[in-house]
């Protein structure tokens, strides 16, 4: 990797440990997420990066009064109280929110789980139940909420990964990885899988826990896994794709060798997306790469860097019928622009751009919008064909 690699790639990771510190006492407590979009029913869900929670309709209509999540300012967690002078501080989300039945699942910097209840297309402000009910994980939860099998799963930051029951929030298993976990569990027939910093993916069994394998890479993982059709793909930090077998046996390995034209020249830092046979691989070289899903074969690289060459993938792209839309940031992240990939023809156009705005948070599509969470804490609706742009009004605490 060479020098220039090298510093963006730090320049990055300390502009992300930035978003993680929990608190400030200039001006007040302070807190950061970067909680992308869900939708119940018809329902938007946006988390603010202040801990606020609100229920919209698609034409953007705030339904009731918003939650407002916050934590004891004393305990756990938190900010010393004297910061500036209240005893609660609002919960920082990184975690989208996780969606099943009427319940909707938030996480973030407190290191516990939350669950409200939809009724009549708004959140009530009460919870229906907290997970742990006293105290905390021992860590921030960064990695999303997968529900799945009317169970929550996830993982907190200091390594141990989690089996809740959805409707009550009782522990079903947990089991302790040991290395930092910032990635989603990805969640298939029989096995849940997680990356790490401890550079390995591991496969446990849905039901109990039990680690049934590992795998090791050269660098750290911390987008969770894409698993389709008996097939686990992932992007590590050794800025290499890789596809695995359910038993754990490498299937292929992008690229094969090093130092080949077309390798990637930073990290694969957010979970692949999977069309038509081919696996568009984000990376935060500001590159799409395409390979053939079954051999790993190089077919491309949509180069999205934008600025003079700059530019760095880090926000989760989503596909809309026909369309990969993807979200590329400046490395200072004070800039942003969003595209639009036909996965036919690889076209390539621009839907819109901000200025004064980055995207950290995962892109979300429903009937053809996308949703975007900025790192200003704005929420937008961008028609995903011809690039239409709604902002949400919404009241929000900076």
């Amino acid at each position: 990797m060479n020098t220039r690699i090298i510093k963006n790639s730090l320049a990055l990771v300390a502009l992300i440990v930035g978003l993680l510190l929990l608190a400030s006492c200039t001006g007040g407590v302070v807190a950061r997420g970067w909680a992308g979009v869900s939708m119940i029913d018809d329902t938007l869900i946006f988390a603010t990066m202040t801990g606020k929670i609100y229920s919209v309709d698609k034409t953007g209509t705030v339904l009731g009064t918003p939650v407002n999540l916050v934590v004891s300012a004393s305990g756990g967690l938190s900010c010393i109280p004297t910061c500036s002078g209240s005893q609660t501080r609002p919960v920082a989300m990184y975690a989208s929110p996780g969606v099943a039945g009427d319940l909707v699942y938030f996480a973030g910097n407190d290191g516990r789980v939350h669950a409200y209840q939809l009724v009549d297309g708004r959140l009530r402000d009460q919870t229906r139940w907290i997970y742990p009910p006293e105290g905390g994980l021992g860590s921030v939860i960064i990695g999303g909420l997968t529900v799945a099998n009317n169970k929550v799963y996830l993982s907190s930051a200091n390594g141990t990964v989690y089996a809740l029951t959805a409707p009550e929030g009782y522990k079903e298993w947990s089991y302790s990885i040991g290395g930092k976990i910032w990635s989603a569990p990805a969640v298939g027939t029989d096995t849940v899988y997680i990356g790490s910093f401890d550079k390995k993916v591991y496969a446990l069994d849905i039901n109990t826990g039990t680690k049934k394998w590992e795998y090791e890479t050269e660098g750290a993982i911390t987008a969770a896994p894409l698993v389709n059709d008996g097939i686990v793909y992932f992007g590590s930090y050794d800025r290499h794709m890789y596809a695995l077998d359910t038993s754990g046996k490498l299937v292929w390995k992008f690229p094969a060798t090093d130092n080949i034209t077309n390798s990637p020249q930073n990290w694969f830092w957010v979970t692949p997306v999977l069309q038509n046979g081919i696996l568009y691989a984000p990376c935060l070289d500001g590159k799409v790469y395409m390979l053939d899903a079954a051999t790993g074969g190089f077919m491309d690289a949509i180069d999205l860097r934008y600025n003079n060459d700059k530019g760095s993938i880090s926000s989760s792209p989503v596909i809309v019928d026909n369309t990969l839309v993807i979200a590329v940031s400046d490395l200072a992240k004070k800039t942003s622009r969003v595209y639009a990939i036909d996965t036919n023809s690889q076209g390539v156009k621009e839907l819109t751009g901000f200025t004064t705005e980055a995207i950290n948070a995962p892109l979300f599509a429903a009937d053809g919008i996308v949703y975007i969470h900025t790192t200003t804490d704005n929420f937008y609706g961008l028609n995903a064909q011809n690039g239409a742009l709604q902002k949400f009004s919404l009241t929000t605490s900076k």
